[in-house]
């Protein structure tokens, strides 16, 4: 296996691929390794097979990493038991911060409402109010996380882009 760190995280994996140009750190004192290799501006991404890719970390990666780092969870609910109006409703009568929220299509003629929750309380308040629906956090390696973030699929929002700082504080910690 592979290891490969990135902001203090492990991750063992099968096969590494990597599109990007790199560098090496030597350590010759560390009696465990001698050495790496180092990947600025770079995203990991690992497959269901447990492979990884090392790619280009775009604009839209660094939004959603920085979401991500601030407490900002994706959430999914289904059209079925709750309409895009009801949750948007529900959101602004209890005043939750969030980001676009998108209806994106699944199978049998399904859809979904995708958003991002601002803050890890609104979320708790969220997870107790919507317990017996279909709602749910998102995981990122899952494909309507995805979708959510490819520009083709439209919302209405409250994030300025602009405004959010997506300076990174620990520019060593890199795959």
């Amino acid at each position: 296996m592979w290891v490969l760190k990135t902001h203090g995280e492990s991750f063992y994996v099968n096969h590494v691929h990597c599109t990007l140009p790199w560098d090496t750190k030597e350590t010759p004192d560390n009696p465990a390794t001698k050495g790496s290799i180092k990947i600025k501006e770079s995203l990991l991404t690992i497959d269901d097979e447990n492979n990884a890719t090392i790619s280009e970390l775009t604009l839209h990666d660094k939004v959603r990493l920085n979401n991500a780092k601030r407490g900002i969870t994706r959430i999914v609910i289904s059209e079925k038991n709750w309409g895009g109006t009801k949750l948007r409703e529900l959101l602004k009568e209890k005043s939750i911060k969030h980001g676009p929220i998108k209806t994106i299509s699944g199978a049998c003629t399904t859809a979904f409402y995708i958003t991002d929750i601002h803050d890890e309380a609104d979320m708790l308040y969220l997870a107790l109010m919507l317990s017996d629906t279909d709602f749910r956090k998102l995981k990122p390696n899952e494909g309507y996380y995805r979708m959510y973030d490819d520009p083709k699929y439209q919302g209405t929002s409250d994030i300025d882009l602009d405004a959010i700082d997506l300076s990174d504080e620990d520019e060593d910690d890199d795959e």
